[in-house]
């Protein structure tokens, strides 16, 4: 029987919540993923903004506020450029990658797609480029863990990649602390990955 990746990620996404919000919104880009056959932006939206406008929580500052806008009446891609002014053009968090992670196991659509999905996904909320990229290295090390390579040998891939070469740099100049920018999270979440000796 062929496994089910995008389950058995949101399985990991469901054990390391501990408030839920991000499960639900994996589990909502999932289901958009299976319904459409692939990523599908304005059907995604639209699944973000029904959950948005029914009982959505621990959603984050950045999805809050765009659909919010959204929801008011405000058109998708002017709310993030306007919510990215807001925020002092600082929209530059973790939200979009716990949210689609599931892309990896959709393996449907070929790895070398993975990238620029990651970054579209990233930009129904998040304006800033590092959200969409620090989400594309994420997604880009779990593909590869799942074609069956090595953790060391998904992080070589991922740091000689010409499209997030720039992005894995700053990546080694983040800071390991709680401050939600993707690439500290990013960065503390491999600190705990490489250093964990149980």
């Amino acid at each position: 029987m062929k496994k089910d990746y995008c389950t058995l990620l949101l399985e990991g996404i469901k054990e390391g919540d501990q408030i839920g919000g991000p499960y639900q919104l994996a589990k909502i880009f999932s289901k958009s993923l299976k319904s459409n056959n692939g990523f599908n932006e304005d059907d995604l939206r639209r699944r973000y903004l029904d959950w948005w406008a029914s009982d959505a929580f621990d959603t984050g500052p950045t999805y809050a506020s765009v659909f919010n806008k959204i929801q008011k009446g405000m058109d998708a891609k002017l709310a993030v450029k306007k919510v990215h002014e807001e925020f002092g053009f600082n929209t530059s968090g973790c939200g979009p990658v716990h949210r689609a992670t599931p892309l990896a196991g959709k393996f449907t659509i070929p790895t070398n797609q993975l990238i620029s999905i990651a970054r579209k996904e990233a930009k129904i909320t998040h304006f800033d480029e590092d959200a969409g990229n620090g989400s594309a290295i994420v997604i880009m090390i779990c593909r590869y863990l799942l074609e069956g390579r090595s953790f060391k040998d998904a992080e070589n891939l991922v740091s000689n990649n010409e499209n997030l070469k720039e992005s894995w740099i700053k990546l080694q100049n983040a800071k390991l602390q709680p401050d939600g920018y993707i690439f500290n999270v990013i960065h503390s979440a491999l600190y705990f990955i490489t250093e964990n000796k149980s």
